[in-house]
């Protein structure tokens, strides 16, 4: 499990804000994912100090939240996952998920490489920022292809992002079953 910081949460919160915005979903629960972002990152005291026990669970403590975000953020800041932005994550096409492991991308930016210049993994980002093709991009410039290419590098040099979503993870190895043995029962007296 990896140390989940205040910026770490907040970045999940607004990448959650924005899949939830791209799909159209209820502004005002995009604006309180936004809110509870912006609220972690104002907070100077490390969030995991203020994870309390709640009924399901972890729960962070923080006025003005809800109560299922408070429990999604208690998840997030307890075990370093959240199993409701993997979710939501496994609805975006494949290429965009593995997109959003590169630093500084998320799904929006992910989605304009993927739709418009057909990118679809680290590698292929490296090349295309090499080739000088993200800067030809509306919106996109020299800066933010020199960011993206030394992102690429990163994640192919096995700096891989800590909170890409993901799939959880399949047990090592399962542990054997013993088969059911039959055991005689005693025979019961009638009285």
């Amino acid at each position: 499990m990896s140390i989940v910081t205040n910026k770490d949460a907040a970045d999940v919160l607004f990448n959650v804000a924005t899949i939830l915005e791209l799909a159209e979903d209820n502004p005002y629960r995009i604006r309180a994912y936004r809110r509870a972002a912006r609220l972690l990152l104002g907070n100077r005291q490390d969030a995991r100090v203020k994870l309390v026990d709640g009924k399901e669970g972890k729960e962070l403590d923080l006025p003005g939240l809800g109560p299922r975000l408070r429990r999604k953020l208690g998840e997030l800041l307890a075990t370093g996952r959240m199993r409701f932005y993997v979710e939501i994550c496994a609805e975006l096409p494949d290429d965009v998920a593995g997109l959003m492991a590169l630093p500084n991308v998320g799904p929006k930016t992910a989605l304009r490489l993927h739709e418009e210049l057909g990118l679809s993994t680290p590698a292929d980002v490296y090349a295309a920022a090499q080739a000088g093709k993200i800067r030809a991009l509306y919106g996109f410039g020299p800066k933010r292809e020199q960011l993206l290419l030394h992102g690429a590098e990163a994640v192919l040099g096995g700096n891989v992002r800590t909170f890409v979503p993901r799939a959880p993870e399949p047990d090592p190895a399962p542990t054997p079953i013993a088969p059911a043995v039959a055991l005689p029962l005693p025979l019961l007296e009638a009285a």
